[in-house]
């Protein structure tokens, strides 16, 4: 009797720790507000550039955005915020209005302004996702284009943290 007492006691915890996994996730904000925390602050922002059916983009976001190890490092040291590099809705940054300028609404999107203007190309092309570390004066540290695995995620992160 005492034994199932317990058990019954106990369920209910196990379960409840399973259920919320690490409990916390990547705090994603604004651009506007991690901005001005930012700045602030004088703490980098990191800004996860990924486009719709991006089969890298949603691997980052479901398994190296999902670690706990990451999450911490990034909610930690960072003000991470997400942009649709293709999005085309106008985005305010440093003041300016960037846009996606390509000539026909109609037509599939097109790199918005601000990527192009935050990212590099390497090989003459544009690789996604893309990370990209600003500092609290808006100047651009890094960027790191294509998939990163838990591991090269915080070796990478871990290398502008402690410079």
């Amino acid at each position: 009797m005492k034994k199932l007492l317990l058990i019954l006691l106990c369920v209910p915890l196990i379960g409840l720790t399973q259920s919320t996994g690490t409990g916390f996730t990547v705090n994603w904000l604004e651009l506007a507000e991690a901005e001005i925390l930012s700045e602030k602050y004088n703490k980098n922002m990191l800004l996860f550039f990924y486009r719709d059916n991006c089969e890298y983009c949603e691997k980052m976001k479901s398994q190296t955005f999902t670690d706990s190890t990451v999450i911490k490092l990034i909610n930690d040291n960072f003000f991470p915020v997400m942009i649709n590099g293709k999005s085309k809705d106008p985005i305010i940054y440093n003041k300016e209005e960037y846009r996606n300028d390509k000539p026909n609404p109609e037509d599939d999107p097109y790199f918005h302004n601000l990527f192009k203007e935050l990212v590099e190309m390497k090989n003459d092309n544009y690789y996604w996702p893309t990370i990209v570390i600003v500092n609290g004066e808006k100047k651009k540290i890094i960027q790191g284009s294509g998939f990163w695995p838990k591991e090269q995620t915080l070796r990478n992160l871990r290398s502008i943290i402690y410079k």
